[in-house]
């Protein structure tokens, strides 16, 4: 199948792909808001955001900081456990760090509920 055209089918996901294909990334641990926080503290960080039935979406390390701020802060949930209502729009993201991909630079998957 061609990666650029793949998309999420099922949550949690047990791997991650970008437009050339399978990455050799493994989920490391959950994370909540202090943890992404601190991996932004400690350089680049790259943020990937799973929607079922759509496509992987990579922010890129330079919109990191403004995806942040705009986007993923208000969303980002503490836990498995998420009450959808307490989320702006009634969507959440629970986080993951992903490590081992080609470049080392820390994945962080925020897996959309709503």
């Amino acid at each position: 199948m061609d990666s650029r055209k793949r998309i999420v089918t099922r949550m949690p996901l047990e791997s991650l792909w970008d437009s050339e294909g399978d990455l050799r990334a493994t989920r490391a641990r959950s994370l909540d808001r202090e943890g992404v926080r601190d991996l932004l503290r400690r350089g680049p960080v790259r943020f990937v955001i799973a929607r079922s039935g759509q496509q992987l979406r990579w922010i890129p390390l330079g919109e990191r900081f403004s995806a942040w701020k705009t986007d993923i802060d208000a969303h980002l949930s503490a836990g498995d456990r998420v009450d959808l209502e307490k989320f702006p729009g009634g969507m959440a993201y629970v986080a993951s760090e992903w490590v081992g991909a080609k470049d080392d630079i820390p994945i962080v998957l925020l897996e959309a509920l709503h």
